[in-house]
């Protein structure tokens, strides 16, 4: 298993790797370059931190414009951009790791699935060396790079080696929206170690809120058990919890069926255990300053192991407070 602090002492922890493909503007007219360089900006930003993604040297030798490099593009005025995208662009790139390819990152060719063979950039490239030594790894492709025609998502890349071929499971990432999917995933391609499970939680459920009082342990089942099951339930909540809501138009039996039909077991608590003071008030949670009321919870099995969560707080942009995480309350 790999050391996830301690890469992130020593600053190798990023997961996402720029691909070059991404600054092919060749064919782009100037109406379409302006969008492609606003979406490359939404996708660059929640990244761009200096932790999370790399960018490899050799990218600044990509030719973005006819016999125009990024270095040029970025840097000079002449460069072919508007002012504030190229800032913009220049500041986002500024804040990834910047990264020198060794031997590993060397490009040779790759295929996914029965597709054609294709020699990939370096970003590409070391995306999948890391991937190949047990990292989950995701390469930033916007959607308007024609090559790879790879979608967005986990794949199995076919990769060419020195004694033959290899296969690594690795991400693409192509629109803003498909980046919580990479982050979930991390959590059991990786795996991530309990310790570290709520490092990387705002990325791969940004519409929940954790509370600081949550501890895995707090499971009666062990965390290998419990993993698969729990980033399914929170996925589901963060993506379909609120909206479902609305769609039922307040029939909870309706929601509860919805979530049923996902293979999660939802309720609210019950009448009984809304009449039991004591155990009413262990669904409160403190969090930021505010107690709010975790009267919803999934369940792994009949009899163990609950998320407690709210209801959509108003207050803090409808998002979803996960407040308890516990084998049994009392009911």
């Amino acid at each position: 298993m790999l050391d996830v602090a301690g890469d992130a002492k020593a600053g190798d922890d990023y997961r996402v790797v720029v691909g070059e493909e991404c600054f092919d503007w060749r064919e782009l007219t100037d109406s379409d370059l302006q969008d492609a360089l606003d979406l490359l900006a939404e996708l660059l930003e929640p990244l761009a931190d200096g932790r999370k993604a790399a960018l490899m040297e050799p990218a600044y030798e990509t030719e973005c414009r006819p016999s125009v490099a990024l270095f040029d593009v970025l840097y000079s005025p002449d460069g072919g951009l508007p002012r504030d995208k190229r800032v913009r662009l220049q500041k986002l790139l500024g804040k990834c790791k910047r990264v020198e390819p060794d031997e590993a990152d060397v490009p040779q060719p790759v295929r996914v699935a029965d597709g054609p063979w294709r020699e990939p950039s370096w970003g590409m490239a070391h995306a999948l060396a890391r991937a190949a030594d047990g990292r989950a790894m995701s390469c930033l492709l916007a959607p308007y790079a024609k090559e790879p025609d790879w979608p967005s998502g986990w794949l199995t890349v076919t990769r060419t080696t020195e004694t033959g071929h290899d296969e690594v499971k690795a991400h693409v990432l192509r629109m803003p929206e498909d980046a919580p999917g990479f982050w979930r995933g991390l959590f059991t391609h990786e795996p991530v170690p309990a310790e570290h499970f709520f490092v990387f939680t705002e990325d791969a459920f940004p519409r929940l809120l954790f509370a600081d009082s949550l501890r895995l342990h707090h499971f009666k089942g062990s965390y290998a058990e419990v993993l698969p099951w729990l980033v399914t339930l929170l996925g589901a909540l963060n993506d379909q919890f609120s909206r479902t809501l609305a769609d039922c138009g307040g029939d909870l039996n309706q929601v509860m069926r919805r979530f049923d039909a996902l293979g999660l077991d939802i309720s609210p608590e019950s009448a009984n255990t809304k009449k039991n003071v004591k155990a009413w008030e262990q669904r409160n949670v403190d969090h930021d300053g505010d107690t709010y009321r975790c009267d919803w919870h999934g369940k792994r099995l009949y009899d163990r192991d609950r998320v407690h969560f709210s209801l959509p707080i108003p207050e803090r942009d409808g998002r979803i407070l996960v407040g308890i995480f516990v084998g049994h309350l009392a009911t």
